[in-house]
């Protein structure tokens, strides 16, 4: 674990969002964002997130498909003697290239946008189409591709503030901002306690596959379910994410690097593989070999 408690601090530069604390450090001669765990209030079954570690797994996972993604170091930091697990996130964001989340495109088209962080999939598509700023093939694929990463490790946060763009106004260059803000995947607010519950259970582990998370994105005001979204076939540009992402993934990588994580128990780390092979082979397997059959 590295302890960034001594770390510089840039005091000039702040984060947005609306999970837990953040700070911009100074680590190894980088700037990091550093965030730290928020605290979950008026729920019985867990007093305390793990998103930082979520976030550090899922992108750690993410990395191994070969996409661009933040890169996270897991650590510790020391306040009035309290010491918090925390993540640092590199930022990719410098001088000349800012950070634009895709609401802010959303909102930009004035005669069609209704709302810059509705999650209804219609008009994310259709801001997609009508954007004029990327080629719009590679904007889509990167859309699904990165629905079917968030259905793999289970984001139930994944909205048009927490993806985006990094543009270079004066040079008028953008590019595709690596994944990014993954600290809702794999269920960081499961108590160790419910976990066994959870992993003693078939009825509970198949919900948490085939029920919940959904998706933020919505189709006619309804979230969509990863299982049944993605099994139904019905739109060929996840077919082809699909077609796409799923010969990335290596359940033996992603084992290693949930077993080489510290600071998280046992069976924290039965559950994240136990989880992510049941979501792999009954949610996107299922649906892959469908498509193949269908072809």
């Amino acid at each position: 674990m590295i302890d960034f408690t001594n770390c510089e601090v840039n005091k000039y530069k702040y984060y947005g969002g609306r999970n837990g604390g953040k700070i911009c450090i100074i680590y190894n001669d980088e700037e990091y964002m550093l965030k730290f765990p928020p605290i979950n209030q008026g729920i019985t079954e867990h007093s305390y997130s793990n998103s930082c570690i979520s976030e550090y797994l899922a992108c750690h996972i993410i990395s191994t498909l070969g996409l661009n993604v933040q890169d996270t170091l897991l650590g510790e930091y020391s306040i009035q003697g309290e010491k918090k697990i925390v993540v640092a996130c590199k930022d990719f964001t410098n001088t000349s290239k800012v950070l634009k989340q895709f609401a802010e495109l959303k909102n930009s088209q004035i005669i069609t946008s209704k709302n810059g962080y509705g999650t209804e999939l219609s008009e994310i598509l259709q801001t997609i189409e009508e954007q004029q700023i990327y080629d719009v093939k590679e904007l889509t694929e990167f859309f699904w591709n990165l629905f079917i990463v968030d259905t793999l490790v289970g984001n139930f946060d994944r909205h048009n503030g927490n993806w985006g763009f990094l543009i270079d106004e004066k040079h008028q260059k953008v590019e595709i901002a690596p994944i990014y803000d993954c600290g809702s995947c794999l269920y960081p607010q499961l108590t160790d306690a419910r976990i066994a519950e959870i992993l003693n259970n078939e009825t509970e582990l198949e919900a948490r596959v085939y029920t919940f998370p959904t998706s933020s994105i919505k189709e006619n005001d309804v979230k969509l379910n990863y299982y049944r979204y993605i099994s139904s076939l019905k739109n060929e540009d996840c077919n082809q994410a699909l077609v796409r992402v799923f010969p990335l993934i290596d359940l033996a990588k992603i084992n290693q690097i949930i077993d080489a994580t510290p600071s998280i128990s046992t069976i924290r780390k039965e559950f994240y593989k136990k989880i992510i092979e049941q979501r792999y082979y009954k949610i996107l397997k299922y649906s892959f070999d469908l498509l193949r059959e269908k072809c």
